[in-house]
């Protein structure tokens, strides 16, 4: 519960900081693609490249079950998973909310690059679908 409370003070952080002209998106990106990196280089929290998609899936889902985040892998084949989430950890569900979203997800695309994958966003709740899906490739 305390992952999930951070991360929702962490998203209503990002929101405030996003607002700010000029700077607000290069810095959440920026500290998001930092995070990200951190975090996989972290002796406790790191990730380890995988050579395979089941490996960067494991990985993946080791990462957020960290943070206390459950997706569900909807398909998977050799080189791809496809994963869903319900809501956001973030609290991001609003239309005005799309632009501090995809800012927030460079720490994911950072993690999964680290991790040998490349992350595709599909469908995302603020831009009004009912929940976020996303593709995860083998990186070439």
């Amino acid at each position: 519960m305390l992952a999930k409370a951070l991360l929702k003070g962490n998203g209503k952080l990002e929101s405030l900081l996003f607002k700010i002209p000029l700077i607000g998106e290069p810095l959440i990106r920026n500290r998001n693609r930092a995070a990200g990196n951190l975090a996989f280089k972290l002796p406790l929290l790191g990730g380890k490249r995988g050579r395979t998609i089941q490996e960067v899936r494991d990985g993946w889902k080791k990462f957020l079950k960290r943070a206390g985040i459950t997706i569900r892998v909807t398909s998977e084949d050799l080189d791809s998973f496809k994963w869903e989430m319900d809501a956001c950890p973030y609290g991001f569900c609003r239309p005005e909310d799309r632009g501090v979203c995809d800012a927030a997800m460079d720490l994911d695309r950072t993690y999964t690059r680290l991790l040998g994958g490349e992350l595709r966003i599909n469908e995302t709740i603020p831009d009004g679908f009912s929940k976020c899906s996303y593709t995860t490739r083998l990186a070439r």
